[in-house]
């Protein structure tokens, strides 16, 4: 951190640290927020919107790294890695079974981040907070960034790996459970019977009201 090279009324140098200054601005006054007169705080600023709106467009232009991948189900991986016998598996992937879908996902991104595609990190499983339904397998960063993102992170919202491979999974939250969707409907709950029950409930309370 750089100080600030501004002194106080007493005459002494201040103690604070130097704002930061956008990258390529020229003018980089050194003085902390509390010193920095408005017009350069101005300046700054803008600095800083003009550098955050080159990278949203930067993003903008880029895909999600799993629209290049193949959108076929890597049968030989389900079986490695995760044991699985296909005879076993197909049927009960076609079926909607639950673990079925949850590994052919997992198969699927080996081990990869579904929109930055490093691979070998920690995945963290990306739900949609308004269906409550997995999208895909995100590192930690991607994770992140996701809610706060309307370049890269739309795309991929608006064709996850979910919708890719048409899985619809209920996220499940090993501290609060089963996510729950802010608005029921039944035509998207297919795959654990307590949400069937919760569509039927959220159906009579609706003719109720």
């Amino acid at each position: 951190m750089t100080p600030c090279t501004a002194t106080t009324t007493s005459g002494r140098p201040c103690k604070g640290q130097a704002s930061r200054w956008p990258r390529g601005v020229d003018g980089d006054p050194q003085l902390c927020g509390r010193h920095l007169p408005v017009p350069l705080r101005e300046v700054r600023d803008a600095g800083f919107a003009e550098l955050e709106q080159q990278r949203i467009e930067r993003m903008d232009a880029r895909d999600p790294e799993c629209w290049s991948w193949d959108p076929a189900i890597p049968l030989g991986r389900v079986a490695d890695e995760f044991g699985w016998d296909l005879e076993d598996f197909t049927p009960r992937f076609h079926n909607r079974d639950e673990q079925a879908l949850r590994i052919a996902l997992a198969a699927w991104h080996g081990h990869r981040c579904a929109v930055c595609g490093f691979r070998d990190l920690r995945l963290l499983e990306d739900h949609d907070h308004d269906t409550g339904l997995t999208r895909g397998l995100l590192c930690r960063s991607c994770n992140g960034k996701e809610p706060h993102d309307n370049g890269l992170f739309r795309k991929y919202r608006e064709r996850s790996p979910a919708q890719i491979l048409g899985i619809n999974l209920r996220y499940w939250d090993p501290w609060h459970g089963w996510a729950q969707p802010r608005a029921i409907d039944p035509n998207r709950l297919d795959n654990h019977p307590a949400y069937a029950l919760a569509a039927k409930l959220g159906e009579r309370l609706s003719m109720k009201g």
